[in-house]
Formats: structure tokens, C-alpha cells, sequence
């Protein structure tokens, strides 16, 4: 704090001497002491104040924040965390790609399940008239059959 050496000390020591003298000294360097004391109380004080007062304005910010939340006005927030916007702009460009590749993906799969089944029902479609020809067949030979038998 102060940057006193031993000759500065010595000097200091015998200007109190000679100006208050040797009787009334110790009376004056306690009372000295005393009102430092009374200063350095005082200035925690203050400095205590101080910090109650910074402690609880934060903490009105973290209430009101809160209070925000439970609301659900998240804009509050949102300014906070990302007061330029940057990240939004980010989150958003990547919300958009993934929209994107979704749809792609939905259109590729729609396309494919419309393939399979166009496929599917040429197969049937080639099938059904083999199986009609078989029953017209089979009744012929059971119509025979029941010919014969009688």
C-alpha cells in the first residue's frame, strides 16, 4: 500500500516525537488506529453493500428469466444467448436441409413403393389370365369325366 521504508519510518517517528512529544504519543497513535479501524469498517461496508445490491439485481435478472420461461416468451432468452442472430440463421439453414433431404427421401421412397407395386400388379395381371384358362380347363375335364360316367 504504502511504500515506506526503514529510514522513511525512522524520519516519520521522529517528526512525531518532536511535534506531538513523547507523552502524548501512544494517546494519539491509538486514536489513529482506532479511526482507521472505523474507516476499513466502514469501507466493507460499503463494499458489502455493494455487492448485496449487484446480488440481487442478478438475481431479479434470473427471476424475471424464469418467470420468462414458465410463460413461455423464450425471445428473452433467445436475445441472450444469440444477441446478433447468427446462431438462429445457422439453425435455421440446417432445419431447412434436413426439410430437404426429408422430402428427397419421401419422394425416393414414394417412387420406389409405387415401382414395386406397378411391378407387382403387372405380375398379377400376367398370372390372372393362366389361372382363368386353367379353370376353364378343369371344367371341361370334369364335364368329360362326368360324360364317361354315364
Amino acid at each position: 500500500m504504502l511504500d515506506i521504508g526503514g529510514w522513511e519510518f525512522l524520519v516519520v517517528a521522529f517528526v512525531l516525537i518532536m511535534v506531538v512529544g513523547p507523552k502524548e504519543l501512544p494517546a494519539m497513535l491509538r486514536s489513529f488506529t482506532r479511526f482507521m479501524q472505523r474507516i476499513r469498517s466502514m469501507a466493507s461496508e460499503f463494499s458489502r453493500g455493494i455487492q448485496n445490491m449487484a446480488d440481487d439485481a442478478e438475481l431479479g435478472d434470473v427471476k424475471s428469466t424464469i418467470a420468462d420461461v414458465k410463460r413461455g416468451n423464450l425471445s428473452g432468452i433467445a436475445d441472450g444467448l444469440d444477441p446478433d442472430g447468427a446462431l438462429k440463421y445457422s439453425v435455421d439453414e440446417m432445419r431447412q436441409a434436413a426439410n430437404r433431404d426429408a422430402v428427397e427421401n419421401d419422394v425416393n421412397e414414394i417412387k420406389d413403393m409405387a415401382s414395386s407395386a406397378g411391378t407387382q400388379m403387372a405380375n398379377e395381371a400376367n398370372r390372372a389370365p393362366a389361372g382363368k384358362s386353367s379353370k376353364v380347363k378343369a371344367k371341361p375335364k370334369a364335364v368329360s369325366k362326368a360324360a364317361k360316367a354315364s
